[in-house]
Order: structure tokens, then sequence, then C-alpha cells
């Protein structure tokens, strides 16, 4: 039975570990060639499984947030593939930093947060998308956060139809996170900011471009939150990453005439599913 993406190719970025690993396996799954990165040097142990899945693949150890890193991936994935169909932007990273963080905290804060959530969002899309537009067109999907959107799958609908919702009883969750987020926060509302002028000015060259608003998700980057303890409650209701990597698979699936400059938000105690297009909390009138 031939699969979904037989011959397409796919960059995974942050593909080391938790939700980046899962979105490359699952597009190897599905037939796409991938090449994936990551600061960490576990990257390339990752080649194998996904070439297990009958696919070509490799690995590089990059930093998304230094342009010739980001250079680097997109030209050899370009010379070994001949074009890009699919970017996976999920690098990111955490640290807290609030706003009464002296100055030398901050600036140092900023370049480590900032660089890797936004810059590297910015530098690799600009990347690939030329290489999109010369081959007819491709998916961009930007790995954001529930902080912009509320729990409700689109806020409209609010808990009422989702039982598990642990903010059920309390109203549909607040955007933001704690106080200790500000970066983080800023980095994540600002992806917003590329994936809707992105989605108006690609969509004739059919390029679709949306974001995928991620709650808890065991991963990582959430199991370090809460110092690797699997009986912390954000952590017992996780989704799992291999759900979410399915979901991002159908949202690729809609084709050319699928949604665009959507933020679909995967929120904990909801359903892991695509809504219908255009009816999210944050969306462009570029909408499908």
């Amino acid at each position: 039975m031939p699969r979904s993406l037989e011959g397409q190719s796919a960059i995974v970025t942050g593909a080391a570990l938790g939700l980046g690993n899962a979105f490359a396996r699952a597009l190897a799954g599905e037939g796409a060639n991938v090449t994936v990165c990551d600061v960490r040097e576990e990257v390339n142990d990752l080649v194998q499984a996904l070439e297990a899945s009958g696919v070509q693949a490799q690995a590089f150890v990059a930093d998304v947030g230094v342009v010739e890193d980001v250079r680097r991936v997109v030209d050899g994935h370009v010379d070994r593939f001949g074009g890009v169909d699919v970017l996976v932007s999920n690098a990111g990273v955490w640290r807290a930093s609030t706003a009464t963080d002296d100055l030398d905290k901050t600036l140092d804060d900023y370049d480590f947060v900032v660089n890797t959530n936004l810059k590297g969002v910015y530098l690799f899309g600009r990347a690939v998308i030329p290489h999109m537009v010369a081959g007819g067109g491709g998916n961009i999907v930007h790995i954001s956060s529930d902080h912009i959107a509320t729990c409700g799958t689109p806020y409209r609908r609010g808990c009422d139809e989702a039982p598990d919702c642990v903010w059920r009883d309390q109203g549909p969750r607040p955007t933001g996170g704690g106080p200790d987020m500000d970066l983080y926060d800023a980095s994540k509302w600002g992806i917003n900011g590329f994936t809707i002028p992105w989605s108006k000015a690609l969509r004739e060259q059919n390029v679709r471009v949306n974001g995928l608003c991620m709650g808890a998700t065991d991963s990582h980057m959430v199991r370090t939150f809460h110092e690797q303890n699997p009986d912390s409650g954000i952590l017992v209701n996780a989704m799992r990453a291999e759900d979410v990597a399915a979901l991002m698979v159908d949202l690729i699936n809609e084709g050319p005439d699928g949604r665009t400059g959507n933020n679909i938000n995967i929120a904990v105690g909801h359903p892991i599913e695509l809504p219908p297009p255009g009816s999210l909390y944050i969306y462009s009138e570029a909408t499908a």
C-alpha cells in the first residue's frame, strides 16, 4: 500500500529527542526522506531508525540560530534530495526569565531563548521557501505553544465537550505561561508573526504555513521542568509525542488545498485531532 508522503523530503529541526524525534519518525514512516538536525550529538543516532522505514535519512549537528549552520543543513538536504517538501521547525528551548532579572542575565537569556525559538524559525523558513516555491509547493509547520491560545479547540467551544480537560471546572485555560516565562512566551507569540504573513504571501505558490500550539507533551523539555519526575501532575496528564506526530502527518496530508495560516491548539485533556479549518483562536484570511 503506497505511503502518503512517498517520494517527498522533509527537514525536522530539534529532532534528537521528544517531539522532534517523533515528527521525524512519523514522516519517515509515511515514506518521506528526512534530514534531521539538533545541537545534540544524539541526533546522529536517529538516522538508522529512520532508514529502517525504507527511506533515506541524514543528520546534522547544527544550531538553528546560526545562519551558517542553517545554510549547511538546507544546502545538504537539497544536494541529496533535490528540493524541500516539508519543514517542521520544532527546535525549542526554555529557561526561567522574569521581569525582575538583572540586565546581564536578561541579555544571556534573550540570546539563548530567542535565537532558538524565534530566530531559528525565521532562518529555516527563509532558507527553504525558495526551494518550495521552485518545487511547486510545500508545507511549513511551526511548533508553537498553547500559551498563545486558550485550551479550547477553538476557544469558542470551551471545555464543555472535553471532560478530561484540567481547566474544565475553571473555564478555558488563560493565555500565557507563568511569571518566569516572559522570554519563552514572547518567542512563541512571535512565531505567529511568521505563520500569518507567510501563509498569505505563499498561498498562490501552494506553500502552506501552519502552527501547532502545543500543550504539555511527555518530552525532554517538559520533564526538565519537573526534574524528570514522572509523578508530576503535568506529566501524568501529558500527551504522547507519537499522537501529536500523527496529527502533524494528517495536517500535511490535507494537500495543497488544505488549511493555511491556522494555529492548531493541541491541549491537554482535549482530543488530539484536526479541528475544522479556519476556526481557531488566531487565524488569517488566508485560511482554506
